[in-house]
């Protein structure tokens, strides 16, 4: 029997997301859209574990689309539980997803990719060059990271571990504000052939105060 206040601190933390909008299912077709049939030019990177587009939502939002190829050719069915999951990993100090779209084999015969939405926001994408931070900021930031990691360990159930976190995973916004942009996600990738793969990183090269 789960502890009513462990419980209670878990539907707290919950609440940290709560200026998201609500995680949904996206149609492959908005997608298209969004990224010009996923052109060339929208392109942000690619890696062992697949694409990362950038694209443009009708509403005006900004988003960076992550295409993972699986393995193995399973039903939609097989993913609900690790996409629900998915869906509850929402906090101010991470990149949090929007929602997700399963792409299918032309016979059906199962899923071909899984995409994960992220909201990103350009504003900004290179810090001021030579800006540095004061040690008071500093502090403020460690403390965003710290907040950030206990709510993947103990904010859902079970909780996310092994995040292997660099320095490169930390961003900064405008205000300062701390975004953990990768860490395990409870997810079969093509590439790993096991369940858990990473958030991408979305800063630019060389940069971690990118605004997300």
């Amino acid at each position: 029997m789960q502890n009513p206040f462990f419980a209670e601190y878990i539907s707290d933390t919950m609440k940290l997301g709560a200026s998201l909008p609500a995680y949904r299912t996206f149609a492959l077709e908005e997608l298209q859209e969004a990224t010009h049939n996923f052109d060339d030019s929208t392109l942000l990177g690619e890696g062992s574990h697949g694409q990362i587009y950038r694209g443009k939502l009708p509403d005006g939002t900004f988003v960076a689309i992550r295409g993972l190829k699986m393995r193995k050719r399973q039903s939609p069915q097989v993913y609900t539980h690790l996409l629900e999951q998915i869906s509850k990993l929402r906090h101010s100090h991470l990149v949090s997803a929007l929602g997700h779209c399963l792409e299918c084999h032309p016979d059906d015969s199962g899923v071909s990719r899984v995409f994960l939405i992220h909201a990103i926001q350009v504003a900004m994408e290179k810090g001021p060059p030579g800006r540095k931070l004061t040690w008071p900021q500093r502090i403020i930031a460690a403390i965003g990271v710290a907040k950030g990691i206990q709510f993947l360990h103990t904010g859902i159930v079970p909780g996310i571990k092994s995040n292997n976190l660099r320095i490169k995973n930390v961003l900064l916004d405008h205000d300062l504000h701390v975004k953990i942009s990768s860490y395990n996600l409870p997810l079969l990738v093509e590439s790993r052939g096991t369940m858990g793969t990473t958030v991408p990183s979305l800063a630019p090269k060389g940069s971690v105060q990118a605004r997300y």
